[in-house]
Order: structure tokens, then sequence, then C-alpha cells
């Protein structure tokens, strides 16, 4: 039923105008001369407002949070995925324990689902009265046409979001590119010297991946690549930056209270990508993994990404000695 949980707009990453929104409502609000109208978010931790209309008489506010399991008009319309007009919603016992019609008083809704491009629900537009209501034909157009406004924006920023992940990620295994890489290793720098926690990155490199490619051809090389990705995933926190910065070569950036943890950290890298590995029937493979943490005072990316780097390129001298480290 639900896209997500996650709430879409935020100040620094809007590619909806919530102010043409807010007006779109307003003016619905005021040609049905109705005291509330509303754009509601269907979550999976319940139902959020959006929008709200700005007349004094409307109880909900935007940001207002129903919970999932609340009898209320929205969550009809969601579920159903269909348009609902309720005119006298107290003589309806199907909505006594509405707490819209039970605490606030409302006796008339009309609402509309709102869909993503991909015919998901994200939502409702609705419009309430403290009174009966008796909507025409051309009241049902009008909202409407109004809701496919609001499905215009949402395809807009559903086709920034795939063209973002697009730019942003590795077309082979799906994690972040060099680009992005850097771009959030370096947000997390700053903020650490803010706030003061330790950084750490670490460079992984996949032992004699050539003589693998030469050996077994460039689509075994791919899906060991694609384990090594998995195995990352898996053994990481999700707030950790993961990426290819190209070839067989690997980075992971952590923020790390204790300076032990790239040592755990590798361990469970390694023992999780033999596992993949055998899991899909793919040649044994050993990895080299340097790892360096960031100074205190000011210190770019690739200033730290260099020092792992070093101590990964040092790994893979033991490594062809026969010594792996």
């Amino acid at each position: 039923m639900f896209q997500s949980n996650q709430w879409i707009f935020t100040d620094k990453d809007n590619q909806i105008s919530l102010q043409k929104w807010q007006k779109t409502v307003d003016l619905m609000s005021d040609l049905f001369a109705a005291p509330a109208g509303f754009i509601v978010q269907a979550m999976q931790s319940g139902y959020r407002v959006v929008i709200a209309s700005e007349q004094q008489d409307n109880p909900y506010t935007a940001g207002t949070m129903i919970p999932l399991e609340t009898n209320i008009f929205c969550k009809k319309v969601v579920q159903d995925n269909h348009s609902l007009y309720v005119n006298n919603a107290s003589n309806d016992e199907y909505w006594l324990d509405n707490p819209e019609v039970s605490k606030d008083g409302f006796e008339s809704y009309l609402g509309l689902p709102i869909h993503w491009p991909n015919g998901d629900v994200f939502g409702t537009l609705c419009v309430m009265d403290f009174e009966q209501t008796d909507y025409q034909r051309n009241y049902l157009e009008l909202i409407k046409q109004l809701r496919d406004m609001i499905e215009d924006d949402l395809f807009m920023v559903n086709s920034f979001v795939q063209m973002r992940e697009i730019a942003m990620l590795d077309p082979l295994t799906h994690i972040y590119n060099r680009r992005a890489v850097s771009i959030l290793s370096q947000q997390k720098l700053n903020l650490a010297q803010r706030l003061g926690f330790e950084v750490c990155c670490l460079f992984i490199d996949v032992n004699d991946f050539k003589l693998l490619n030469d050996t077994h051809g460039h689509e075994v090389g791919d899906k060991a690549l694609v384990a090594l990705a998995a195995t990352l995933k898996e053994c990481l926190r999700e707030a950790d930056i993961i990426g290819r910065l190209g070839g067989d070569e690997f980075v992971v950036v952590l923020q790390t209270n204790d300076t032990n943890e790239p040592l755990q950290i590798k361990a469970k890298i390694v023992q999780g990508y033999n596992a993949q590995l055998a899991k899909l029937s793919l040649p044994p493979l050993s990895i080299s993994i340097g790892y360096g943490f960031a100074e205190h005072t000011k210190e770019t990316f690739e200033i730290l990404l260099n020092k792992a780097d070093k101590d990964m390129y040092k790994n893979k001298l033991a490594f062809k000695a026969g010594q792996l480290l």
C-alpha cells in the first residue's frame, strides 16, 4: 500500500514547491466554501498532514501525524484506492469512532487518492466541512483536476530521484560511485570536525583480480565484484558510506568511537566475502584491506583516502610475498 516510510520533503532537498501546494489547497477550500482542506501522505508509521488549509477553524496543522490504526476518512480512501464522499457522517455507524467526526465535529468529507507514477498510493487530497454538503458534479471534477496537478508534481519528484540515483550509483554493484563517495565522505569529515567523533576510511582491493578475469572471464569477475559489494553492505551499518572507486577497488568510510574497530571489521569482511564466493560457486579470492583515520585538524577526503590506500598497498605487498596481513 505505502511506497515507503520516508518523508520526502526537506528544506534542502525539495523538488516540489510546498507553497504551490499550499495555494492549491487554500484555493480548493475557498471554492468549496469548506473550513478545512488537506494533502495527506500515507506512511508506514501513520497518516501525515503535508498541507493544511489556513482557515482559523481548521483543527489540523501541517506536520500532524495520525496513528495508522485510527479510523479516519483518509485511511478509507487509501485502503480502497478510491474516491470517497460522505455528506452526513454522524448518521453513518461506520464513522462513529472517527475522531474527525466524534471529536472535531466534521460532517462532510470529499477525498481522492493521490498516486505515485508507478500507481502506488501517495496519500489523499480532501476537503472537510462541519455542515452537511451536497456537492454537484462540477465540484467532483474540480477536485480531480487539482489532484492531477499534484500527481504531476510527484512524477517530477520521482524522475529527479531516479536521475540522482543513476548519477550517484555504480551501475554494476549498485553502491556509491567515486564521485558520490567523495561528496558524502567530505560531508562526514566536516561533521566530525564539529562534533568531535573519529572517521575511518577502509581501502579494499581484490588480490589477483586480473588473473581471475584472464582465467575465468569478465563475467565471473563482475560476479566477484558484485559479491564484494553485497558483503560490504551486509557487514557494515546503513550510516556507513560504501562505494566502488573503479575496477576492483572499494572504499568504506565510517564513524567510530573505537580505534580497534577497523581490525574487527576487516576480519568480518574477509569472512563474509569468502562465504559469499562459496555461496555463488565462484573461485576463491583474497582481499587486501588498508585503513586510516582522519586527523582532528581539517582534512580532505582525498588525504584520508590516500592514507588508507598506502596501508592497503603495504598489505598487498605482504600478500604477494606470501605474508597476507
